[in-house]
């Protein structure tokens, strides 16, 4: 990609986050089903780590950043805002030009307070899912390729945190938020099939028998080979994992779970029980 510095955005920005496991990717490939949508295309991770260099200048700002930026912390929200405006415009140029750019990140998610207030047209389609299944996942990951791998309680909490955080931004900004966030339950999609909401949302028609069929990215390539994969990367919509944390997590770790992530979940308005 050539660097345009380019930076206004002739298409609706989506993103597609949620803590990872969560069911982002097939929530991902679902929306890349609509015409007037890009192909589904692989994580944006380099644009995310754009959002880091912000935070820290911003937190740093009375230290070091004020000298770059005589006109105040506005000046460089407006300078940090222009910056990511020219790699999504470069992007939007890359991926052909649909009329809706969306991308997907779940480390995004920790980020999208800042992201939300540097873009405002920027919209988010939030994945969420039983905290247990997600975390029984993260733990699948751990011990792919060392089947015998002791997983701490140490390593528990701190997914739970990492699952948290991911949510937190929604949380404490509803403002923000408010007419451009939905939250799409993984269990509820999964199980219904039900895109409605999404398609309203983001005034798409979704088409299930489409899914996964990308000019921008092959999920058969080796690249996709790696522990993250899990068996249902490149099937259909199904609702075959829900509840597998019973057969992957001791009751230990699901107590551990509930004590962590359970409070957030009740926020969300998806309890635990």
């Amino acid at each position: 990609m050539r660097f345009s510095g380019q930076t206004d955005l002739p298409f609706e920005p989506y993103f597609v986050v949620g803590a990872p496991r969560t069911g982002t990717t097939i929530l991902h490939a679902l929306i890349c089903t609509d015409e007037s949508v890009n192909d589904y295309i692989a994580e944006c991770s380099y644009f995310t780590a754009l959002l880091p260099p912000f935070a820290l200048g911003w937190s740093n700002f009375d230290q070091h950043t004020y000298a770059y930026f005589p006109g105040g912390r506005p000046e460089f929200g407006r300078y940090h805002s222009q910056l990511l405006r020219a790699v999504l415009r470069d992007t939007w140029e890359q991926v052909g030009q649909p009329k809706k750019l969306a991308l997907k990140d779940p480390v995004l998610s920790r980020q999208m307070g800042n992201l939300a207030q540097l873009l405002p047209e920027s919209k988010y389609v939030v994945s969420i899912r039983d905290a247990r299944d997600a975390i029984a996942s993260r733990v699948t990951v751990m011990r792919k390729g060392k089947p015998d791998a002791v997983v701490s309680e140490q390593d528990v909490i701190r997914v739970c945190q990492e699952f948290n955080a991911s949510y937190l931004p929604l949380l404490k900004a509803p403002d923000i938020f408010s007419g451009r966030a939905l939250v799409v339950a993984y269990e509820g999609l999964s199980r219904s099939g039900n895109l409605a909401p999404i398609e309203t949302f983001m005034g798409i028609a979704c088409h299930a028998s489409r899914v996964w069929k990308s000019e921008l990215t092959d999920i058969n390539s080796p690249a996709s080979e790696t522990e993250w994969r899990t068996e249902q990367y490149g099937r259909p919509l199904n609702a075959d994992s829900i509840g597998n944390y019973a057969s992957i997590l001791t009751p230990q770790q699901v107590q551990i779970v509930l004590d962590h992530c359970g409070p957030l979940m009740q926020q969300l308005g998806l309890p635990l029980n």
